[in-house]
């Protein structure tokens, strides 16, 4: 399986020289930022990952989403982003487990500014997101591993560049490239859900603080004017957690353990398409 950013690069690179050849014969197309509403969907492949436990989850998503914008005085303007990502992976780490329910959603507000030089607009951004993810591994895997639910909060500052200009037939290609920086997460695992299977009678749910992170986001958009799609990769790096300590009984015996949130890793790579309103 090639890895998402070895498909995104020549994705990328088609469409830039695609622009190359159009630009020339531009019709001076608006590249600011347009005020109105876009509905969507995208198609990606997911990777989440755990390296120092050899922990993964992989598997194709379908999304809904919408973005706005309304412009400002002064070519200020604010956006809203709201995403719902839906689709089943396969787990490996204790043993393999197939179909496992995961999604998320995400939602978004950016205030940014569009700058003119020459036949271009650099338009940065700056706003306030949060992600919920959910996932599903309730059950058992085939080498007996009792699973359960896992719920990820993160609250985060995304800040970017979106580059605009004009090509051939009033299309605009937009490009954006976006730091995250994460600025709380909160890792909730459902250990309760043990409860009752093997010999589990006593076991609470954990909560961790994560502290400590960022994500980065690209794409590259080809805008017409009721439609808009490209490629895009999202990434997210999430340093280790703190730790918790709480009481499990297991056949009788209650034992007192550490937990804690590895250092984990997302990949999600895939095709936007948004009609325009």
């Amino acid at each position: 399986m090639k890895s998402p950013c070895s498909l995104f690069i020549p994705c990328i690179l088609s469409i830039l020289s695609l622009a190359s050849l159009s630009s020339a014969h531009a019709v001076g197309a608006s590249v600011k930022t347009r005020s109105g509403s876009e509905l969507g969907i995208t198609l990606s492949s997911y990777l989440y990952e755990e390296p120092s436990l050899g922990v993964s989850t992989k598997g194709d998503k379908f999304g809904i989403g919408h973005m706005g914008a309304l412009l400002l005085k002064e070519d200020w303007f604010i956006k809203d982003d709201v995403r719902f990502v839906n689709g089943r992976v396969d787990y490996s780490g204790s043993g393999l487990q197939a179909g496992v329910p995961d999604w998320y959603i995400e939602a978004r507000g950016l205030v940014g500014r569009d700058f003119q030089l020459g036949n271009a607009i650099y338009a940065p951004f700056i706003g306030i997101g949060y992600r919920y993810l959910f996932n599903d591994l309730r059950g058992y895997s085939s080498t007996g591993y009792i699973g359960y639910r896992r719920e990820s909060n993160y609250f985060y500052v995304p800040i970017g560049l979106t580059h605009r200009f004009a090509l051939q037939d009033s299309a605009v290609l937009a490009t954006t490239l976006e730091f995250d920086h994460l600025m709380m997460g909160r890792q909730v695992s459902r250990l309760s859900d043990l409860v009752g299977h093997a010999g589990y009678t006593s076991v609470f749910d954990v909560s961790n603080s994560q502290s400590s992170g960022f994500g980065f986001r690209a794409d590259v958009m080809y805008e017409m004017d009721d439609l808009v799609f490209g490629p895009f990769l999202n990434i997210w790096r999430i340093s280790k957690s703190d730790s918790v300590i709480q009481p499990v009984t297991h056949n009788g015996v209650t034992t007192w353990y550490y937990f804690y949130e590895p250092e984990n890793r997302t990949t999600e790579f895939g095709l936007r398409m948004r009609l325009r309103f």
